[in-house]
């Protein structure tokens, strides 16, 4: 079994420079000069601005390791403790799919010192046939493209205590749906239906003993 951790840990660092950091996505740099925007648009530039730093993420991989099929749905989580970003793509075409996971630099200041790992596996069944329905309710515009930054819990009055998730550990997914391609952010301690998605194809990676890492 092979947590995050653990792909962190007890493996040789890889060799090679320093590379200079990248800039930012145009869409994630303040704008000086421009009002403060109301909610629905600063959620749509919000949203923007997170999928360009996936996109960011996903060149970075591609740099190292090409991709060869496009994936189903693609989910990027932004951080962990390590510094590496993970990038997990469901392929195929149903009713059997296949998790193609792979680590990241976080930054690419960090290539130096994040080793590259990568993940291949067949998702049980029963989770296949969970992806399969997510193809088809993702679709609904019931469901926000970005989600709240807060953590809602009930409290023994019954009662929700809302609070405000400061920090940017941020999950990016793009899903393939039945009307168009989608994309989604969610905050990584969200609890609605994108982040049980995130939640549930993470769970399988997390547990898996297949992890390749690249000690050169």
């Amino acid at each position: 079994m092979m947590t995050r951790t653990l792909i962190a840990c007890g493996v040789l660092l890889m060799a090679g420079a320093t590379a200079t950091a990248e800039e930012p996505p145009e869409s994630c740099r303040p704008k000086a000069g421009e009002a403060l925007a109301l909610a629905a648009e600063a959620d749509q530039a919000r949203m923007q601005c997170d999928i360009d730093r996936a996109s960011q993420l996903v060149e970075r991989s591609e740099r190292l390791a090409p991709a060869t099929t496009k994936p189903v749905m693609r989910i990027v989580d932004t951080a962990s403790p390590s510094g590496a970003a993970y990038i997990y793509d469901v392929i195929g075409t149903g009713p059997s799919y296949w998790l193609s996971a792979h680590t990241v630099p976080g930054e690419e200041s960090e290539r130096s010192r994040v080793p590259i790992c990568s993940l291949g596996t067949n998702l049980p069944e029963d989770i296949s046939s969970r992806v399969t329905s997510a193809l088809t309710t993702a679709a609904s515009e019931s469901i926000p493209d970005y989600g709240p930054r807060e953590d809602v819990s009930i409290n023994p009055d019954g009662s929700r205590r809302h609070v405000l998730l400061l920090d940017t550990h941020d999950i990016i997914t793009t899903i393939e749906t039945t009307q168009g391609t989608r994309h989604f952010s969610r905050h990584a301690k969200a609890s609605d239906a994108i982040a049980g998605i995130n939640q549930m194809i993470i769970g399988v990676a997390n547990v898996s003993d297949g992890w390749v890492c690249n000690t050169n």
